[in-house]
């Protein structure tokens, strides 16, 4: 379920399971945001950069890749 942040096209989405699916990439680098208490910069093993909120211990070294999936979709 995708959570509208803005009008420009920003959204928030929980990454609920399943977890293994085509479009869960491996973390490759992490950068905290600077001013966020739980916000991180992650690049993934596609290439791609996710924001991500909450405890990273929870994602298990991968997240779902919203642009992978975002552009099979298409």
């Amino acid at each position: 379920m995708k959570i509208a942040l803005d009008s420009g096209g920003g959204y928030l989405e929980p990454d609920e399971g399943p977890r293994d699916t085509r479009f869960h990439k491996r973390i490759v680098r992490v950068e905290v945001i600077q001013g966020m208490r739980a916000g991180h910069q992650l690049m993934l093993e596609c290439g791609h950069g996710v924001m991500a909120i909450g405890n990273l211990a929870h994602a298990e070294g991968v997240v779902l890749c919203t642009k992978c999936r975002d552009l099979e979709e298409g």
